[in-house]
């Protein structure tokens, strides 16, 4: 199973630099193409919330220099973009991380390439070769976790291989 890791490993790196999977944040201005009317309506309150400073007696400036860095802090948090790196141990593993960076090895297939090298490779037991030709004529491809449980299933998998 060490030769199934390994190009799981090798796809799961593939991936990560093709799409500059590396948790660095990085500049973007997609929240604000996604999403206009949000963005929109943010400057909208902060408008009414700086009309209502000045229209009260005990708010004053200090109120509204506070209001205008607390949208501006907001305002760059919202297009900084960082797309974090896919791991190994992520899949089949439920946790906080789930929630920012999805199921992803579900959505995500191994390459053809992968694929055919798993079929091909001599030392892969032909019970796994069995069940990914049975995938391919179910559903035409085989992601991350079908592979994943086929290898391992309910065990742990080794790990013993670098990352």
């Amino acid at each position: 199973m060490d030769i199934i890791k390994t190009i799981m490993l090798r796809e799961i790196e593939q991936i990560n630099r093709e799409e500059r999977r590396d948790n660095k944040p990085r500049f973007s201005f997609s929240f604000m193409k996604k999403h206009p009317g949000l963005w929109a309506l943010m400057f909208i309150c902060y408008l009414l919330t700086a009309a209502l400073i000045f229209t009260t007696d005990f708010l004053g400036w200090p109120a509204f220099w506070g209001a205008t860095l607390f949208v501006l802090i907001m305002s760059i948090l919202m297009l900084m973009d960082i797309n974090p790196r896919y791991r190994f141990e992520d899949i089949d593993t439920l946790d906080l991380r789930v929630c920012y960076n999805g199921e992803w090895y579900y959505d995500r297939n191994l390459s053809n390439q992968a694929v055919n090298e798993i079929l091909t490779h001599q030392l892969i037991p032909e019970s796994i070769k069995q069940g990914v030709q049975r995938l391919l004529a179910t559903k035409g491809e085989v992601d991350f976790y079908d592979m994943f449980h086929l290898t391992w299933g309910s065990r742990e998998p080794i790990s013993g291989l670098a990352k």
